[in-house]
Order: structure tokens, then C-alpha cells, then sequence
């Protein structure tokens, strides 16, 4: 039975058109829900070939080129620059129309999607300052100011949207959850003000991350066995919502201790616990969802919080901390060699839910 990147080849190469890929993409995958046991893994697809990084190289050259080119002209009048970046944002989405859309190569489609949304939110910027900003408005608490960063973020989340509906590139979604992310942040700033806003921030943080998190499970349960690009959505979307979840957990955990006592010794083993069992508690939920991209994006924000407390505390000679670090490690070691009998344990102990029918199967990978 063909792969998706055989389709892939198959269009690049004339044989069929990118609809017939889409529909017998999704025949196949009617076909593997018939008698597939096993779900894919969770890897996106990045590369067909090493010409896919010669692609991608080039692509970011240019966009360096471009922003060096803009870089030439510092004192040129703000329109200018509006209409420089507007143009380079048109480049990008031209070359999206041709590499993602026509030729489907995923890994500089990536790096045409980042460079896209750079671009036109630094359009919409210049032309926010050319056409709207009045010369008076200084410093982000100026009402021009909040709501010229909201109108451009809200502008740069629709550009990122028709970006999306028009590639279905799974990755773009990361970008415009971002968007739009930052859009609902700059909107309870212009509602309320930055001082009413910032002591419930890390609870609305928190609150976006479960929702992204929320929409990242619906895309998962869309396509269990993970055979078409829903789950590449539902991936992008977990490596997301984990970092933000993360932050917010560990910045309500731990504020608290840095301020509470200059006792350093207990406070800095209170919160590499603290960290440890976060760890703990997203490797469970990483096995249950079998999501490994949940844990990756969540130990990369601990390892930033394990590094703050050892700037913080100095305490590179802690017994606690060389023995957080083991356990972690350990942990990693456990979970990347036996991911599949970890996760039938997990099962085990857990009650018994009609919701993990929309899961990926359990399987006894002959990896672990």
C-alpha cells in the first residue's frame, strides 16, 4: 500500500494531480481503518530527501537577503518600509503557491510559512506607524499604541489563516494559534489595561494552553491511526500548548518559593521537586494521549526552569539536583525504549473510558 510520500513523489513527478492525491490519500486511509491495529508514528513529515534541506536553505538565504535589503534603507520613510514588506510577504506566498501547493515539499514550506508571518506582521507595523500612529503616542500604555499592536496581530492572525486555508500546511496552524493568542492578549489589555490584566496573566496563559491543548486532542481523535494530516495538526498544536501550560504551571508553583525565604538550600530542592513532578505528570498524560511531542516541548521549558535554579541558588554541588537530573534522565531513557509496554501499563491502572476508543490503539511495538 502506498505511503503519503509516495503520492507526494507521484505529483511531483506528473504521474497524478494533487486532487487524485488527496482522494486516494483518503481511500487508502479508509482502507487502513478497515484492518490497521498499529497507528503510525507521530513524526511529521519534514523530509522526503536531502534536496528537501537544499530547498529550505535557499528559501531562508532569500528571506535573509530581503530583510538585509530592508536593513540598508534605516532612514527611509515608514510607507517605504510598509511597502517593502508587503512586497516580500507577496514573494513568500508566491513561493508557498509553488513549493507547498504545487510541488508539496513540507520542510521549506516550514520556513516559507515563519518567514510569511514575519513579513507581513512587520508590513502591518510600518503601515500601522505610517498611516495611524500620531506623533504624540509613546510607550506601550498610550491608547494609540495598545490598540495599533492589537489591530496589527489581529491582521497578522487573518494573514496567517488564509495561509492555512489555502496550504493546509499542518505547521502554519502552530503559527496562527500564536497569532491568535497574542491577539486575545493585546484585546484584555485594550479592554482592562496592562495593570488589571497582568496579576490573573499566568491563570489566562494557562487557560490558552488547555484550550489549545483541548483542540489539539480533537484533531487527534479525528484520525487515531494517524494516517492523514489531522494528526500533523493535532502535533503542532501539543508542541505548542505544552511550553504554555508549562510556563504557567511552574510560574504559579514557583514564584511563591523564589520570594519566600533566603533560606536557599530547602527552597531550591522544593522546586527542582517541583519540576521533577511535572515531568512525572506530563509523561503520563504523553503515554496516554501517546503523544510524544507533549513531552519533548514540556522537558524543553523544564530544562529552562532547571537552569534557572541553578543561576539562581548556584547550587551546582546539590545532591537534590544530581539526582533530579538522573531521575529525569532515566525517566527519558525508560520512555524512549519502552514507550508501547510503558503506555499498555499505564492502561492498566486507569478506569475504564469510551473516550480512549479515540486514542491510538495499544500495541506491543517490537522497539519496546
Amino acid at each position: 500500500m502506498p505511503t503519503l510520500e509516495d503520492l507526494s513523489a507521484a505529483v511531483d513527478q506528473g504521474i497524478i494531480s494533487a486532487q487524485q492525491q488527496t482522494e486516494l490519500a483518503d481511500f487508502f486511509a479508509g482502507k487502513r481503518d478497515e484492518t490497521a491495529t498499529v497507528a503510525r508514528d507521530e513524526a511529521p513529515r519534514f523530509f522526503r530527501s536531502f534536496n528537501d534541506l537544499f530547498i529550505g536553505l535557499g528559501v531562508a538565504i532569500l528571506a535573509f537577503a530581503l530583510i538585509m535589503m530592508a536593513g540598508l534603507m534605516p532612514d527611509a520613510e515608514k510607507i517605504t518600509q510598509f511597502s517593502l514588506f508587503i512586497l516580500f510577504s507577496g514573494l513568500f506566498w508566491l513561493l508557498a503557491e509553488w513549493i507547498t501547493l504545487k510541488r508539496r515539499i513540507n520542510f521549506p514550506s516550514i520556513i516559507i510559512s515563519i518567514f510569511f508571518g514575519y513579513f507581513f506582521f512587520t508590513a502591518m507595523k510600518w503601515g500601522w506607524q505610517a498611516f495611524f500612529l500620531s506623533e504624540q503616542s509613546t510607550g506601550f500604555n498610550s491608547k494609540d499604541m495598545r490598540y495599533g499592536i492589537f489591530i496589527v496581530a489581529a491582521l497578522s492572525s487573518g494573514a496567517m489563516a488564509c495561509f492555512f486555508a489555502r496550504f493546509r500546511l499542518p505547521f502554519s496552524i502552530l503559527l496562527f494559534a500564536v497569532g491568535l493568542l497574542f491577539t486575545a492578549l493585546t484585546a484584555l489589555i485594550c479592554l482592562f489595561g496592562s495593570d488589571a490584566i497582568e496579576p490573573f496573566l499566568r491563570w489566562i496563559l494557562l487557560a490558552a494552553g488547555l484550550g489549545i491543548f483541548a483542540i489539539a486532542m480533537y484533531f487527534d481523535s479525528q484520525d487515531p491511526l494517524r494516517t492523514q494530516r489531522t494528526s500533523d495538526h493535532g502535533f503542532w498544536l501539543h508542541l505548542l500548548a505544552a511550553p504554555i501550560i508549562t510556563h504557567s504551571i511552574l510560574w504559579t508553583t514557583l514564584q511563591p518559593l523564589v520570594s519566600s525565604t533566603p533560606n536557599k538550600g530547602p527552597v531550591a530542592d522544593a522546586m527542582l521537586f517541583i519540576v521533577l513532578a511535572m515531568f512525572i505528570v506530563f509523561s503520563l498524560i504523553a503515554l496516554v494521549i501517546d503523544r510524544r511531542a507533549l513531552l519533548i516541548s514540556s522537558l524543553g521549558y523544564a530544562s529552562a526552569a532547571l537552569g534557572y535554579i541553578l543561576y539562581k541558588f548556584n547550587i551546582e554541588g546539590s545532591i537534590v539536583l544530581i539526582l533530579t537530573l538522573i531521575l529525569i534522565s532515566l525517566l527519558i531513557l525508560s520512555l524512549g525504549t519502552g514507550w508501547y509496554k510503558l503506555r499498555a501499563l499505564v492502561f492498566k491502572m486507569l478506569p475504564d473510558f469510551d473516550f480512549y476508543k479515540k486514542l491510538p490503539p495499544l500495541v506491543t511495538n517490537n522497539n519496546g
